[in-house]
């Protein structure tokens, strides 16, 4: 079963704001890093690392106050039910994890891009579920999949660290690496090199860290 998006603007408003609250309040400060955001005329499909919970507020965040994008995002189903707001704010995503329902979340995913106002940024977590920080990057194909069907969209690497740095509260750093170039390869070789890249974006964020933590 897929659970389809109700977004709802006036609450995206309200949610960006407890975003920015949630933001303020948590973090000693949000550093970004890395790459110029593509340009606005375009469809972005945005895949990240996912290690905390704050993976749900960074996004919103990121969206509506720094590129100024409609948002849209996959999210596991049985979040969504947990958390059903999200859906107000473009997320979906399925409740079981058949091939079929891997097939529904694909064409779902491409027809509401397809349709989204631009610009428009789409979010995924590839790994899947919350896991540790320092992991090796091991994605399913339906990333590679989505973006095989949009060949219009920038597939743009984002690493996200939350690291005690000089403050009492940890620094979010976010670090956006370049399109990922597109070589027409099936999904299992695209889907490898998207691992790659993400890793080596995590890679180059934990040496910015590491430096400026020796300053």
């Amino acid at each position: 079963m897929l659970i389809e998006a109700r977004k709802n603007p006036a609450l995206e408003t309200i949610y960006s704001a407890y975003a920015r609250r949630v933001i303020r309040r948590q973090f000693g400060s949000l550093q970004i890093s890395g790459s110029r955001f593509p340009a606005t005329e375009r469809l972005v499909i945005a895949y990240v690392n996912h290690s905390a919970w704050w993976d749900a507020v960074i996004p919103v965040h990121l969206t509506h106050s720094v590129f100024r994008r409609e948002i849209h995002a996959l999210m596991e189903g049985g979040q969504l039910r947990k958390y059903p707001f999200f859906r107000h704010l473009g997320c979906f995503g399925p409740t079981g994890k058949t091939s079929a329902d891997a097939r529904a979340v694909i064409d779902h995913a491409v027809t509401v891009l397809q349709k989204a106002r631009k610009p428009a940024v789409f979010w995924i977590f590839p790994q899947g579920t919350i896991l540790r920080s320092h992991v090796p990057m091991h994605f399913k194909s339906g990333l590679a999949r989505i973006a095989n069907r949009l060949p219009e969209a920038a597939v743009v690497p984002i690493a996200i660290r939350y690291e005690f740095m000089k403050n009492k509260k940890p620094d979010c750093r976010v670090r956006i690496g370049e399109p990922v170039a597109r070589f027409g390869e099936n999904a299992s070789r695209f889907t490898r090199r998207l691992e790659e890249r993400l890793d080596l974006e995590l890679s180059a964020l934990d040496m910015e860290i590491a430096q400026e933590l020796t300053r």
